[in-house]
């Protein structure tokens, strides 16, 4: 049997659905791992800092990047390329969502007390290599607005990772 934190796997899933709200999307789980995963072509990383350091991640195909980007720009169409606020409307996501992680975790022993500033990986030839020790949780999520494309293009993931949470 898959041994995933609950906790952890709850507040993934919540902050990511409520984090997107504003997009008016409401993406569905579909699948989770205990492996911070990536492989598509654009991911969103944000540092999270305080007893336990470690990393939020979004993961998603350039399709879903230009979908998420603008609904959140408010626009009905979508443009051939992305462009430089589309990539800020991206990390902007990525920190509304770290925001809503933050203060899930905050009563919590994985409570971390700050956040960076979100930063954009384009390209999906990268790997994540963690340290032993690292708790961590991906979960994926289907958008089902997005009513004909790939399969691929319907689905993004969502990960923390977190250094130090052994024993708490």
């Amino acid at each position: 049997m898959i041994q995933i934190d609950q906790l952890l796997l709850d507040c993934v899933e919540r902050g990511t659905i409520e984090g997107l709200q504003m997009t008016g999307i409401s993406p569905s789980p579909v699948g989770a791992s205990r492996y911070a995963a990536a492989g598509r072509e654009y991911s969103v990383l944000v540092s999270l800092y305080g007893d336990q350091n470690g990393t939020m991640t979004l993961n998603m195909s350039r399709f879903t990047a230009l979908f998420l980007a603008s609904k959140m720009l408010g626009e009905e169409t979508q443009p051939e390329d992305i462009n430089e606020d589309y990539l800020d409307a991206l990390c902007e996501i990525g920190n509304i969502v770290a925001g809503r992680f933050k203060d899930i975790l905050s009563t919590t022993h994985y409570h971390f007390s700050a956040i960076s500033l979100p930063a954009l990986v384009a390209g999906a030839n990268f790997s994540f290599y963690h340290y032993r020790g690292l708790t961590a949780v991906t979960v994926e999520f289907e958008i089902k607005e997005i009513s004909m494309a790939h399969v691929h293009d319907r689905v993004f993931s969502a990960s923390i990772s977190l250094m130090g949470t052994s024993g708490k």
